[in-house]
């Protein structure tokens, strides 16, 4: 399980850190991030994370407003707030937090909180999904939040409905990653999710959320085919 800790405090996030590495001895690995304040690194590389135990008081982006922006981009995410503010409970819910742990933390709220995430994790790790390396980071996106992939120039972008991301990869090479069908060429430049299709038109194809892809006759053939397959 990957998680990001955020707390300006350094005494806090060292208990934070010590109380995450027993349970660890006890449990399984983590993929620990610590930051202790809110960057544009941070923002661009939540992805790769299935939790962020997050300090709602925090230096630049604080973290009621990292937890909203987190969420309108991954809803998958789970958001544990860490404050001594428990009057802001009622603001968790406007962002779906998993949880809230109150200052400072105690080794059994915080340990019970982990059994729970990580069983989420296995959970949702059943979820196919597939991952696309972005310089050192590892985005990961589940099949059923993607759209379309269209090509630019030498790199790929990957959309959903809250994201546009650019990797330096091949249209080819995005779609030997993904199952083909439901994904499939559309176009000389798109792949799209068929399980997205709401439409056919004669050059296009129309998406949940009022997006679309263009689309030939040359692929016509393998749209039909996914289209059928969704129905079988």
């Amino acid at each position: 399980m990957n998680l990001l800790v955020v707390e300006d405090n350094p005494r806090d996030m060292q208990g934070l850190l010590n109380l995450l590495h027993g349970w660890e001895e006890q449990n399984q690995p983590l993929g620990i991030r610590a930051e202790s304040c809110i960057t544009a690194d941070t923002m661009q590389a939540f992805q790769g994370y299935d939790a962020v135990l997050l300090d709602i008081e925090t230096p630049g982006i604080d973290g009621m407003a990292f937890a909203r922006r987190l969420r309108a981009c991954n809803s998958r995410i789970d958001i544990i707030f860490v404050t001594c503010h428990t009057d802001l409970v009622m603001d968790g819910f406007s962002v779906h937090a998993a949880g809230f742990l109150p200052k400072p933390v105690e080794q059994k709220q915080l340990w019970e909180t982990l059994d729970f995430l990580a069983k989420r994790s296995i959970s949702r790790r059943a979820d196919a999904c597939v991952t696309f390396k972005r310089g050192t980071a590892c985005d990961r996106y589940y099949y059923d939040d993607i759209l379309y992939i269209e090509a630019r120039l030498h790199n790929i972008v990957v959309v959903t409905p809250q994201t546009r991301q650019k990797y330096n990869l091949s249209l080819t090479q995005a779609l030997e990653n993904l199952p083909q069908p439901p994904f499939v060429r559309c176009h000389r430049s798109y792949i799209v999710n068929t399980t997205k299709v709401t439409a056919v038109e004669k050059d296009a194809l129309l998406l949940a959320g009022g997006g679309k892809t263009p689309t030939t006759p040359t692929y016509s053939t393998a749209i039909q085919r996914a289209l059928l397959a969704l129905k079988a």
